[in-house]
């Protein structure tokens, strides 16, 4: 429509001469204006047509080639096999160390040369830079890479080869950075940016590579700014109980974290976690122990939580009993956590190995009599095992600080938790149910019976710990023995 605008004023000019030649050269400038703009807000919108695209997009580096060395040029330049959204890919890319001054952009239909103010080998002559595309960038469809894409190239004649690699623990399936600063530097987190970075990918693995030698601070922030700073009393982190010192082309494993996740809301206990409640049929009642279960431990609280249709407290209490496979009933205590919610446990434990019959009688909010029921039976002293290992500590003496050691069965509800202290290298723990269990140890250095996480800024280290690498399965009557906790890396 435009084209033909165009030719019935070219039309006019020639059949009219007597038109003022300024204004035909006017409304010919307006009509590649508004070609311009038309073309330049034009959205970038996907393809039509054929099945839902669910692949994230793939990155291939044009140049520089990854590990090249001697590069002189100012620029980056990727290819992608689809339609990516652009926004995302400017969000996710940066260089380690990060090059100060606006970049540019320049796309192409599916690629893009990424433009620095200047020429790297005049940013640093003799300078390992790693490049990193984190997990923000998407295709057009919204489909993000697994993985972040990483490589590295060199202004000088080598390529610096150390690296640490380890996990973050505690991330809630959340994305984390991990910050690296050659404490040669001021270190100071909040203003300063880090000499390397790097993102956590599935299972909160992360790898640090291309380190120059050097000492390192490093932390583990939820950075949700994403600019490579910390925010102190809103940003998640972790600490590491000490600086690593990094050789020559050396790596360095299991540099783990343990998360302090801050909450803006108070944290849910999982034995307050309804949702994972057995309900009834009638969906007006749950249980925290499902009807029918064979495990139930002597000294197990019990949480019934009413979904609707509440009676009161007393109606509650009057109406509830407990009675063993002898018709005998036991003594029961009432924790009301809300109006909702109740835990329940026997005054004098459950005796072990016996078949109990948990029965409610009481009106609903409508004075009709409800009736609920549900069988469990409790554990056999057959049921409990043995745990045995030993310690390796570092340049600490384990008469010095004591070392606790916490067992979590998270499949169980509520969760299942030992606690144990030890001052020795060895240890042995006993009565320990049938379940698979996480370990968690710490040095607690200060004796004030909870793990430090310590600070990023003012710097405070972690207090040593160690996240056993797998699950410990217990099983009732035997004894697992060789685990051993590592203090010592």
């Amino acid at each position: 429509m435009i084209y033909c605008n165009y030719l019935l004023y070219l039309k006019d000019f020639r059949i009219n001469r007597s038109i003022n030649l300024k204004k035909f050269i006017l409304k010919l400038t307006l009509i590649f204006t508004v070609i311009t703009v038309i073309h330049g807000c034009a959205n970038q919108l996907p393809p039509g047509g054929g099945e839902e695209d669910k692949t994230p997009p793939k990155v291939k580096i044009i140049s520089p080639k990854p590990n090249e060395t001697n590069y002189s040029g100012n620029s980056i330049s990727f290819e992608f096999n689809e339609y990516i959204d652009r926004r995302s890919f400017q969000d996710a890319f940066h260089t380690s160390p990060q090059v100060k001054g606006e970049l540019e952009f320049n796309w192409g239909a599916k690629d893009v040369e990424v433009i620095f103010p200047k020429e790297f080998d005049k940013i640093d002559p003799n300078k390992t830079f790693v490049v990193t595309v984190n997990t923000s960038f998407k295709d057009i469809r919204g489909n993000s890479v697994n993985e972040p894409v990483s490589f590295a190239f060199s202004t000088g004649s080598r390529i610096d080869m150390s690296s640490v690699t380890g996990r973050v623990y505690n991330a809630e399936n959340k994305t984390v950075s991990i910050l690296a600063y050659n404490m040669k530097s001021n270190y100071n987190p909040t203003e300063n940016l880090p000499d390397y970075a790097v993102e956590t990918g599935p299972e909160g693995n992360y790898s640090l590579t291309n380190l120059a030698a050097g000492s390192y601070r490093i932390i583990a922030i939820i950075d949700d700014d994403r600019n490579l700073l910390y925010t102190g009393d809103r940003e998640s982190y972790g600490v590491l109980p000490a600086d690593i010192d990094i050789a020559d082309s050396i790596n360095i494993p299991n540099i783990n974290f343990n998360l302090k996740i801050l909450e803006t809301a108070p944290a849910v206990q999982p034995e307050l976690d309804i949702t994972k409640y057995f309900k009834d049929s009638l969906g007006i009642i749950s249980t925290s122990i499902k009807p029918g279960t064979q495990s139930v431990l002597p000294e197990q609280s019990i949480f019934i939580s009413f979904n609707r249709n509440k009676p009161t407290r007393d109606e509650i209490i009057n109406g509830l009993e407990i009675t063993d496979e002898d018709n005998s009933p036991e003594r029961m205590v009432f924790n009301w956590k809300n109006d909702s919610l109740v835990e329940i446990f026997a005054q004098n434990r459950f005796k072990s190995n016996k078949k109990y019959m948990l029965s409610l009688t009481a009106k609903d909010d409508s004075a009709r009599i409800y009736r609920y029921s549900m069988q469990f039976r409790t554990v056999s002293v057959n049921s409990f095992g043995e745990l045995k290992g030993n310690i390796n500590y570092n340049s600490i003496s384990p008469e010095d600080y004591l070392t606790r050691i916490e067992l979590r069965a998270e499949k169980i509800i509520p969760v299942l938790k030992y606690n144990f202290e030890v001052r020795d290298t060895v240890f042995i723990f006993k009565n320990i149910f049938d379940a698979s269990y996480k370990l968690f140890a710490y040095i607690d250095k200060n004796n004030n019976g909870v793990f430090d996480y310590g600070s990023p800024y003012p710097y405070e280290p972690a207090e040593p710990f160690v996240f056993y690498p797998s699950l410990i399965g217990i099983k009732g009557g035997w004894t697992v023995e060789n685990v051993n906790i590592n203090f010592a890396k």
